[in-house]
């Protein structure tokens, strides 16, 4: 639910942000659909900030989110948004929705690890040998 809120408080405040902007016209309609991207992409990265860096590292599991981030960044979006931007002369704003889709397309995986607790990992066990 709190993740939620940070990306409605972006659409809230965007009319104000598009205000205030000494932009064309042009430039202010691609920030106008970027804001909206923008808060979709921040309430995927709340999540899985708080499941990757926060609980599956304090349960020992830091390589679940290596890998999570590896395939999603480098063998996904970033060949994808090539792709869409030099060899199909995509749209400014379809190169950026792709670039950030990261966060929404590993989410599936990353709310599963949890909860399979499959992170879970005996980290006191090292300390208990010596």
């Amino acid at each position: 639910m709190c993740e939620s809120l940070s990306g409605l408080q972006l659409l809230a405040i965007s009319p104000a942000i598009l205000k205030y902007s000494a932009l064309s016209h042009e430039a202010n309609e691609y920030l106008s659909t970027m804001l909206i991207i923008c808060s979709c992409y921040l309430v995927g990265k709340s999540v899985n900030s708080t499941l990757i860096g926060g609980i599956f590292c304090a349960g020992g599991d830091s390589r679940f989110g290596l890998i999570c981030d590896a395939i999603t960044m480098w063998i996904i979006v970033i060949p994808s948004g090539s792709i869409a931007a030099f060899y199909m002369k995509a749209p400014v704003i379809m190169v950026y929705l792709i670039l950030n889709m990261d966060e929404l397309i590993k989410l599936p995986a990353v709310y599963k690890h949890y909860k399979q607790y499959k992170w879970v990992k005996d980290i006191t066990r090292d300390i208990e040998e010596r």
